[in-house]
């Protein structure tokens, strides 16, 4: 019985400790150095474990710990607090205790004394068994039995990622309450992202923790084992690996924080954080702030001889739904009505707001909508990754689930994810004088032919002497993922490679009334300007609203929970396709892979040894 109090005490604590290092309400951006350590306990208590159901309910305390402590904000999304908390840490928890039972079935392979200590010492038996999956276990446990800690470490690794990866990605992705939000406050280490994503810096953050319990582990039975120096050596070794990752990482955000980036253009845009919950304010108080605090920043930068090129507006702002509501706010407000008050501007406008997909099948779409300079309605981009359990019901149409959400917990309804990947293009700076560049024209390889008469052909020699097409330099183009698709890659790699020439995301976090929401959202999309090597512009509903260069580093921002609105100089980059743009989550797949490998062989080996027995 104390056996097991000692281990459920180790899980919570991990919990506890590895949510201290996530964003939280004392320490606004967490605490990487807590996070080296976080998970030691855990690891302990998993190499302690004595069942595969012990794992189980171990790693799932743990995550549960986590999920409740990092994400206790889910309690405040207006009326379905209990169940978007309550589903997503339940299904959370379940999910990650199978990360105890893959780690316990690698435990139990290096543990195993019969099969290693004996192969290591010479005195193996079963030489002439000829069973194929039987041989290749044996080769593998020969090489744990020479790298027993080794393996060790790197597994947990391993499975750290795949677990973090597994619970941040599909439809029920979930990416907060991960490791990898605790690193940033450590730029030199968060700058592998535009390598590895942020699945590298998970990695060498959980490659130190099992170090970490290794030594912890192994230090009391040094003195007494009698293969101590063969343990001292294999800590040793796994020790130095760790020490030159962790090096070779920082060396490398080290250059890359450093170096010095010059922006191509720039772009003039106000970013108006008008701190009003859309679901309990709505167009009558939303759009008159916004139009308030739009108007405000437009007349100091009037003064400055400024034009902006884009106001941006925050996720939800507009309650009507498109393209209908063009219509409607045409003459809403009454005073001056939102198209006429982007006319007077003349400038474009990209704000939050909704669309009718089809009226006669209900469905509809969280968007972002955009304006031309005249006030007039260009279209929208859908947002395609919704939030499970508040934007989506999984199994929403069976007859059963439609009872439970509507009948229980009061969810009528579910959006329809959007169809497209949307690039949207705006000029910028229109009283600056460009030239006339035709680089743009030019190609690798190109003909310059006179006809019979000596003469040359007029149309083919325009592109020597004109721009032929647009001038990328009176131009921005940018791609708005929406709320929290800023941290899916599903979404963001194909906006990307679409032409993206910075993101701007707009959502709506003000239902959570907590500085830890806001600022772990802030976190978890500030990768995306480091995977990507671009800039990241935030317009949120009460914060953070925030413009983050290549590096991550904050340009300008806002007071979170605070009406206002920033004139902001937005610099943009020439783009440099990054090695993780270009070849996504790689090292996670990696990390499957070598899990799903290890699970074949010790199935297919059990299977054969019972079928034998």
């Amino acid at each position: 019985m104390i056996r097991i109090i000692l281990q459920v005490f180790y899980v919570i604590f991990s919990g506890i400790m590895e949510a201290l290092s996530i964003s939280n309400e004392l320490l606004p951006f967490g605490s990487p150095f807590t996070a080296v350590f976080c998970l030691v306990p855990l690891y302990l208590a998993l190499f302690r474990s004595e069942s595969y159901r012990e794992s189980y309910l171990l790693a799932a305390a743990q995550i549960l710990t986590v999920h409740l402590l990092s994400s206790f904000w889910l309690a405040n999304f207006h009326g379905f607090a209990a169940f978007t908390l309550g589903a997503s840490a339940l299904g959370t928890a379940f999910e990650g205790g199978f990360f105890g039972i893959f780690m316990h079935a690698f435990v139990r392979l290096s543990q195993d004394k019969t099969n290693l200590l004996k192969e290591h010492a010479g005195t193996f038996g079963l030489e002439n068994c000829k069973s194929f999956t039987f041989n290749i276990k044996r080769q593998i446990q020969r090489f744990f039995s020479g790298h027993l800690v080794e393996c060790r470490v790197l597994f947990f690794s391993i499975l750290w990622v795949t677990w973090e990866w597994v619970k941040s990605t599909g439809a029920m992705g979930y990416p907060w309450g991960t490791l990898f939000l605790s690193a940033y406050r450590w730029k030199l280490i968060t700058q592998i992202a535009d390598i590895t994503g942020v699945w590298g810096i998970t990695f060498i953050f959980a490659l130190a923790n099992a170090l970490f319990a290794e030594g912890v582990r192994l230090l009391p039975l040094l003195p007494s084992a009698q293969n101590s120096k063969y343990l001292k050596n294999c800590y040793i070794n796994i020790a130095k690996l760790s020490a030159f990752i962790w090096g070779i990482s920082l060396l490398y955000g080290l250059c890359q924080y450093t170096l010095e980036r010059k922006p191509e253009k720039f772009m003039n845009a106000i970013l108006v954080q008008q701190n009003i919950d859309p679901w309990e304010g709505g167009d009558l108080l939303s759009v008159p702030i916004s139009m308030k605090l739009t108007q405000e920043q437009f007349n100091i930068m009037n003064q400055k001889g400024i034009k902006p090129d884009l106001v941006v507006w925050s996720e939800g702002v507009l309650e009507r739904n498109f393209p209908q509501a063009r219509l409607y706010y045409k003459s809403f407000p009454e005073e001056e009505s939102l198209c006429d008050f982007i006319k007077r501007l003349d400038t474009p406008f990209l704000v939050g707001g909704g669309t009718r997909i089809n009226a006669a099948k209900k469905k509809y779409s969280n968007s972002a909508i955009l304006f031309d300079c005249e006030g007039e309605y260009a279209g929208f981009y859908s947002k395609k990754h919704l939030v499970p359990f508040a934007e989506q019901i999984p199994y929403r149409d069976n007859p059963f689930m439609k009872i439970i959400m509507e009948e229980l917990v009061g969810m009528p309804y579910s959006l329809t994810p959007g169809k497209e990947f949307t690039l949207f293009t705006i000029p910028i700076n229109p009283d600056i004088i460009w030239g006339n560049p035709i680089e743009g024209n030019l190609e690798d390889f190109a003909e310059i032919a006179l006809d019979r008469s000596g003469k040359a052909d007029f149309q083919a020699s325009q592109k020597y002497i004109w721009n032929m097409g647009r001038n990328p330099l009176e131009y921005v183009s940018f791609t708005v993922p929406i709320c929290f698709e800023d941290a899916f890659s599903d979404v963001c790699g194909p906006l990307y490679n679409m032409g993206s020439e910075l993101f701007i995301n707009i959502t709506n976090d003000s239902w959570s009334k907590t500085a830890s929401a806001e600022y772990q959202h802030f976190i978890a999309s500030s990768y995306l300007s480091i995977e990507y090597r671009t800039t990241l512009v935030r317009c949120a509903n009460s914060g953070y609203t925030v413009v983050c260069d290549p590096a991550g580093k904050i340009l300008q921002s806002l007071p979170i929970f605070e009406q206002a609105a920033l004139s902001a100089e937005i610099p943009v980059y020439e783009r440099k396709p990054t090695f993780y743009s270009r070849h996504s989550n790689y090292l996670p797949h990696i990390c499957v892979t070598i899990v799903l490998l290890f699970l074949a062989v010790q199935t297919l080996d059990n299977y054969i040894w019972k079928k034998k027995s």
